[in-house]
């Protein structure tokens, strides 16, 4: 062991050096080194020496490359590092080892000599020693005072020289051995009795630390001038003990490990055993060792094995395999077996070392394993459901071949990927963020819904299970399963928990009836139907349907249900019933039979819904579409036009009920216009509209056989007269009405609070605003309207309007405005006015934007020819 070699050499005090044939250094001690001046790992490989005799030694180059050294008989002469020279006295000692030739070199310090002879003083040469040696050297006197500490004393115990001189040596030593020494000492001058002089032991020392250490002693005794000295030698050994305690440590592992381990020689001969070699083969030591390894071969099989064994351990190279050997008493048992060459110092093999851990049982529970899982995968190619194998990861290690019908996949696409590769992207996210990895759970699972991602892209779900399987530390070494297609069935399931949701989400009432049972029981209703009649779902439950029925009933209802449930047929009936607490309410029942495979009607679906405010709104729907062409019929057919002027009015309710109202028609020489607005939407609108329009006309005809009114007069008797009316009804009217002359075009108008009207001259190229002092109708008895008059000339234009025009709203909440309206008369002035109202409200429509408008709207245009 080269370790061991260095240990063996390093002990040595003297200087040695291992050179080869050639001279070439192999390896030195640290005491060799001491004396050449020159590291070991820089002289290696290097010549140091040459035996021509009588030659002049060379020079230190300038590199720093040390130069060989000149062998004359047993003196070396030396170039050490620093330029010195020295001479060595040394001994040559040739051996071989493995057909080569090598050299040891011992080498010892000789007494220099003055050129002239004269031999230099003994105490500087011994001194010069003694501060080379690695060895601590401290000299006492008879008292113990310390007289000499050479630099490796100081290496050893950390005091300085200066320190220790003059000072008694116990100071180096720890208890009870410090309190001792001077009697030691005491008692061998006394008596002359020696008892550790001469000799070497292990002490134990202390440092200038305070830390105590093996140490090795020796103790010799001189007389110097009548003096008597004792000389201690000193080395450290602690450096040799851990390596000894580590040597011990390592032994005791060896041949306490439960691997059987053999040393053998180059021919397989066996030199060492471990007790596990024992243990596993039966074998004492004494019965194997001398041996040869083959002792264990079983047969003619283990024999190749053999040979390939030995075929590579010539090669230096290792081996390792399965080997199967057989045991003293016969027995066989399989070997997991490792041989690795053992190297010396110049890397040649010298032994081999045979590890062997015993893997019969393992090999065992494999080859049954093994059985079964060639068991299991038959029975996965035998069934139709997807079995699987994963590592601690999730990552398939087998799959069986239905995997390619369930997800398009052929098993050996998916081996090695993990089964998160293979779900859709959300149950991916919710195996990562809410549930733990594989490798953390430890407990199977089962009929646990998975949702893959078919190669074709569409969605799977399985139902799957799986259970762990532990290797011998408890852990998790593979996970095995199995994955069923429920892809249809959960999309079944789905669509009856979606139609069971839906059902009881309806707004309308549901119910099933059992068409086995007398009378129909009810066997489900919803909470709609409970809600619709009153009734709890626990009092329809068991019952049938005829509670609802009471006085007011339809025979013919009824007896439709009848013929149904005796035919077995569809049935569709409005009906009047009576929730729980007898209000009535109308029922739209929608009854459907359900049949068995052989056809059998089994069951009833009744759909019910409660129409009562449908039915009620269709009823005030047709009052409403009524009210609304009486109204409308009420309303101007056609456009107007006389001699030098042309008339036309439009209206859009914003309901099916307006309360606008607009007219024009001729009274002898005049035109008479009105627009106006009453307040709502309802038929109590339309209502006071028609009358006000007959109040109008009968004011019209009565002025007629009497005295004229003018505008003002006209709208003073309206008031008058429709006062009650509109107070009773919480309404009110506003009106713009208007007296053309045809014969001198001479308009005169009056305003009870409406809109004003625009006026647009021929030539203007802006409207003007027309209007009157005057309240709105119905709110006060006694109102004084004021009258107004202008001129209209050839190619004037008159636009009145309602609220609706300029308060229609569009989808950001803005108002089309008077601006707007203004504008855009202004820019179809040209057109005719029927034609003219047209472009308006088509710009209203397409200001409002989709939907209706929020209020009625009524124009009407006037154009002078």
């Amino acid at each position: 062991m080269p370790n061991l070699w260095r240990a063996v050499l390093d002990s040595c005090e003297r200087g040695l050096c291992v050179l080869d044939g050639e001279g070439r250094l192999l390896a030195m001690n640290r005491a060799a080194e001491s004396l050449l001046g020159w590291r070991e790992d820089e002289l290696q490989g290097r010549k140091v020496v040459d035996q021509a005799a009588n030659r002049p030694l060379a020079p230190c180059p300038a590199s720093g490359d040390p130069a060989p050294g000149w062998l004359d008989g047993d003196k070396l002469s030396w170039r050490r590092r620093d330029g010195s020279t020295i001479e060595l006295g040394c001994t040559r000692e040739t051996f071989r080892e493995s057909d080569t030739s090598l050299s040891l070199l011992q080498l010892r310090l000789e007494p220099a000599r003055r050129v002239d002879g004269a031999v230099c003083h003994i105490e500087a040469n011994f001194r010069a020693i003694l501060d080379t040696i690695t060895d601590g050297v401290i000299v006492i006197d008879e008292l113990g005072i310390i007289q000499l500490f050479n630099p490796g004393a100081e290496r050893v115990f950390g005091y300085r020289r200066d320190e220790a001189i003059g000072r008694n040596v116990k100071f180096l030593m720890p208890e009870p051995d410090r309190s001792r020494h001077d009697q030691y000492l005491a008692n061998y001058r006394r008596t002359g009795i020696r008892k550790i002089i001469g000799i070497g032991r292990e002490v134990v020392g202390q440092r200038k630390d305070g830390t105590l250490f093996p140490l090795y002693l020796s103790i010799g005794e001189l007389r110097q001038g009548g003096q008597r000295l004792f000389v201690g030698i000193t080395r450290d050994l602690t450096r040799r003990k851990q390596d000894e305690e580590k040597l011990l440590i390592l032994s005791r592992a060896l041949d306490q490990s439960p691997v059987a381990i053999v040393i053998i020689d180059l021919d397989g001969r066996i030199e060492q055993v471990n007790q596990g070699f024992s243990r596993l083969t039966g074998y004492a030591a004494d019965e194997v060792i001398g041996q040869n390894l083959r002792l264990l071969q079983t047969s003619d099989s283990a024999a190749a094995i053999y040979r390939e064994l030995w075929d590579a351990l010539r090669t230096g190279k290792e081996w390792h395999g399965e080997i199967q050997d057989r045991k003293k008493n016969g027995e066989l048992y399989w070997a997991m077996e490792t041989v690795t060459p053992i190297l010396d110092g110049a890397g040649r093999v010298t032994r081999y070392l045979a590890l062997q851990q015993d893997i019969t049982q393992w090999k065992r529970d494999r080859e049954a394993l093994q059985e079964s899982e060639q068991r299991f995968r038959h029975v996965a190619q035998i069934v139709g459901e997807w079995l699987w194998e994963q590592d601690p990861d999730g990552r398939y290690t087998y799959s069986s071949a239905a995997v390619q019908e369930i997800l398009g996949y052929a098993p050996e696409e998916i081996v090695g990927r993990s089964y998160l590769d293979l779900l859709t992207e959300q149950d991916r996210s919710m195996w990562r963020e809410q549930l733990p990895p594989l490798n953390h759970l430890g407990e199977p699972f089962r009929k646990f819904v998975n949702h893959y991602r078919h190669r074709d892209g569409h969605e799977v779900f399985t139902e799957s299970s799986g259970a762990p399987l532990f290797g011998p530390d408890g852990r998790v070494v593979k996970w095995r399963g199995v994955d069923m297609d429920i892809t249809a069935r959960k999309r079944f399931e789905d669509a009856l928990r979606l139609r069971d949701r839906a059902i009881e989400a309806a707004n309308v009432g549901i119910v099933i009836a059992d068409a086995l049972q007398p009378h129909y029981p009810n066997i489900y209703v919803n909470p709609a139907l409970a809600r619709i009649t009153g009734y709890g779902r626990e009092e329809l439950i068991g019952r049938s349907l005829k509670i609802l029925q009471g006085p007011e009933t339809s025979e013919e209802a009824k007896n439709k249900i009848r013929k149904a449930l005796r035919e077995g047929t569809y049935c569709e009936v409005v009906l009047q019933n009576y929730r729980k607490d007898g209000t009535p309410f109308w029922n739209e029942l929608l009854l459907s039979p359900v049949r068995d495979e052989s056809g059998t009607v089994t069951h009833y679906i009744g759909i019910q819904t409660d129409v009562t405010a449908r039915r009620r709104a269709e009823e005030e729907r047709r009052d409403l579409e009524i009210a609304k062409h009486i109204q409308l019929s009420l309303l101007p057919k056609a456009p107007l036009r006389l001699r030098g002027i042309e008339i036309a009015g439009c209206c859009v309710p914003a309901t099916h009920v307006g309360g606008d109202y607009f007219d024009f028609f001729r009274s002898g020489d005049n035109l008479d216009v009105v627009i106006a607005d009453v307040s709502g939407h309802s038929v109590g609108a339309a209502l006071i509209m028609a009358e006000m329009r007959s109040t109008l006309k009968a004011e019209i005809r009565r002025e007629r056989d009497e005295q004229p009114h003018n505008a003002a007069e006209l709208l003073n008797a309206l008031n008058d007269v429709m006062f009650s009316d509109l107070s009773g009804a919480d309404l009110f009217i506003t009106m713009f009405y208007l007296r053309y002359e045809l014969g001198t075009r001479r308009l005169r108008y009056a305003n009870a609070g409406h809109n004003r009207a625009l006026l647009l001259r021929r030539n203007a190229a802006e409207c003007q605003q027309l209007d009157a002092d005057g309240l709105i109708l119905g709110v006060s008895r006694k109102v004084a309207f004021e009258e107004k008059g202008l001129l209209l000339e050839r190619g004037d234009s008159l636009l009145l309007y309602t609220d609706g025009a300029v308060e229609a709203q569009d989808e950001h909440g803005n108002f089309f405005g008077l601006c707007r309206l203004a504008r855009a008369f202004v820019a179809h002035r040209a057109l005719p006015p029927e034609a003219l109202l047209d472009r308006l409200m088509e710009e209203l429509r397409q200001f409002r934007g989709a939907g209706t408008f929020d209020d009625d709207i009524s124009m009407v245009a006037l154009k002078v020819t």
